[in-house]
């Protein structure tokens, strides 16, 4: 008899499906922050349950390269393209917004609205989560390069998304909001005349001043609401140079919670939900502690940058 050596060959891994990403995972109110830094932009945060997920775009006028003299190789970047990162010194040339997230976004929508010949019956196309089809995407896009022209590349790469009824988006006509499976929020250099130009379906949203809210009038809640569908803030915006240090050591106290749950309040008021930014990352019990009790007095999601500790804590 003679033997054959045969070599073991794992069998390569299948894409990613909506299935095998989001079925028995339970959805938190998490916000994946940065979320281009993980092993796998989007896939890690849907994984592990979060409906929300941040990216910093840019795009520049004109084509340029840039070369790293250590390794003698030169990376090409193209106006035509919009980059994905957070600062334009570690850009690269394949993280791009389509490449990252609008390409395998669209192909989950897709998957997950497949055609029957006999239709289902649904008033929203289905979302990205298995378990839980009716609730939304949250999708942050923070506007890194100027404003208005980011808003026209954005819109362009947005047009198979409206064409497929995949967009949430305000209907000025009717004054509502309409719901869809994948909701865009625009933060950064927001061209704030742009939404308002907007005067049939705004298919984006603003992220809206938290800090303001607690000051700002009847009708300036009134064009927040029709603007937003979240408000954000700084922990520092909201307490002040000094509580925020405080807190840095000790977690949140009364007093401070109940500040924070005044502007929580005031943005439910008008249906607006809301997130801090600029949290506490460590120490890890403390950061925990914010975690938690930013999510008892009303805050609806939970900027987080390790994704695996804050769907321990939800």
């Amino acid at each position: 008899m003679i033997n054959v050596f045969r070599p073991h060959y794992d069998k390569p891994e299948p894409p990613p499906t909506v299935e095998s990403l989001t079925r028995d995972v339970h959805l938190k109110p998490i916000h994946s922050h940065n979320d281009y830094w993980r092993q796998r932009p989007l896939l890690d945060a849907l994984s592990h349950g979060c409906v929300s997920v941040e990216g910093d775009i840019w795009h520049f006028d004109h084509d340029y390269t840039v070369t790293d003299t250590t390794t003698s190789t030169t990376a090409q970047f193209r106006k035509s393209e919009v980059y994905v990162g957070h600062n334009r010194i570690f850009l690269h040339p394949e993280n791009t917004l389509e490449h990252l997230y609008f390409d395998p976004i669209y192909k989950f929508l897709e998957s997950a609205n497949k055609k029957f010949s006999d239709p289902v019956s649904k008033d929203v196309p289905f979302s990205v989560f298995y378990n839980a089809p009716e609730i939304p995407l949250y999708f942050w896009l923070d506007f890194k390069t100027e404003g208005r022209d980011l808003y026209v590349q954005v819109q362009k790469r947005l047009e198979r998304f409206i064409k497929h009824s995949y967009l949430g988006y305000y209907d000025n006509e009717a004054g509502q909001h309409k719901p869809g499976p994948l909701v865009i929020t625009l933060t950064g250099n927001v061209p704030w005349e742009l939404l308002e130009a907007e005067k049939t379906k705004r298919y984006v949203y603003g992220d809206c001043p938290l800090h303001k809210m607690l000051d700002a009038s009847d009708e300036d809640m009134a064009k927040y609401a029709r603007q937003c569908v979240f408000a954000s803030a700084s922990l520092e915006q909201l307490l002040g140079k000094e509580e925020r240090s405080r807190a840095e050591r000790s977690g949140l106290n009364k007093s401070q919670g109940e500040t924070l749950k005044k502007y929580f309040e005031r943005a439910h008021s008008v249906g607006i939900k809301t997130r801090i930014w600029g949290g506490v990352d460590w120490p890890i019990h403390v950061r925990d502690n914010h975690w938690q009790v930013l999510w008892e007095l009303g805050c609806d999601l939970i900027n987080a940058d390790d994704l695996a500790a804050a769907a321990n804590v939800f």
